[in-house]
């Protein structure tokens, strides 16, 4: 992999965001890294400090986990998307989603896919002394002052350090994963990263009838209903653009979205 970048940046920005809204970027932090997967230099922005892109986004190899919400403040910044994109996040889905066997009698829990879990899947600790979760909602919220800015940099570089150490082990497998293709991640982080984080900064069309009728029904919502709605063929009355943001659960946001689809097409 390194032949082929003239260097690599493993980088996570934090940000206030209110719900359907675009991120408020508060700062990025990045390491940057030689040919030969070095650490030889760390990045630290913060707000005000944003200018052009602080790295060659051609001959650079951009690592991030979840890389769509970076390249979203790629988007708010008015920052063209690095060329290559190396998402972990994706590379650990592939490792890690395998479909078992199927068995009716066992009970089976969904695991999360957080960095954390995935750091901890490679063997990768060290997560015991922060309190992500309060942090980042702080952050998210614009509480971010009750910590300070030093500690909220502390915090943004911890990620980019467990991002640089799992690209790492992504890179070289475990006993429990194989190596990671790099061919194949970087080709599906043009979606998982590029084209996502596209649709969520300039949302994507609904049919706004089919949407509403969804509403008004989100009690009931079960893939049985959205059988019968995708049946029922529900004619377009007028479509608009809505970013699906905010508190609406997955599930059922997943279902909406799946029935205004199919009602259109």
């Amino acid at each position: 992999m390194s032949g082929h970048f003239t260097q690599t940046v493993v980088c996570d920005f934090e940000y206030e965001i209110a719900d359907g809204d675009l991120p408020n970027v508060l700062c990025m932090v990045c390491y940057v890294l030689d040919v030969n997967l070095q650490h030889v230099r760390t990045i630290k922005l913060w707000r005000g400090e944003f200018g052009a892109t602080p790295f060659d986004i051609r001959s650079t190899l951009f690592v991030a986990y979840t890389a769509w919400a970076e390249l979203t403040c790629f988007k708010v910044l008015n920052w063209k998307f690095p060329t290559h994109v190396f998402d972990c996040h994706t590379a650990y889905l592939a490792a890690s989603n395998i479909l078992l066997p199927y068995n009716p009698d066992e009970t089976r829990k969904r695991e999360r896919k957080r960095l954390p879990d995935a750091c901890r899947a490679y063997g990768i600790e060290g997560w015991e002394l922060i309190d992500k979760e309060e942090i980042s909602k702080a952050i998210g919220e614009g509480r971010w002052d009750e910590y300070g800015k030093d500690a909220v940099l502390t915090y943004c570089e911890e990620d980019v350090k467990k991002t640089y150490q799992l690209l790492i082990a992504q890179l070289r497998g475990s006993n429990r994963f194989p190596r990671t293709s790099v061919e194949h991640v970087l080709h599906w982080s043009n979606y998982s990263a590029k084209a996502v984080s596209l649709i969520q900064a300039r949302g994507m069309p609904i049919d706004m009838y089919l949407w509403n009728l969804v509403e008004e029904n989100t009690k009931r919502s079960s893939p049985h209903w959205c059988g019968s709605l995708i049946r029922a063929k529900v004619p377009i009355i007028r479509s608009t653009r809505l970013k699906v943001n905010g508190p609406t659960s997955a599930s059922n946001t997943g279902c909406r979205i799946l029935a205004s689809s199919l009602g259109r097409a």
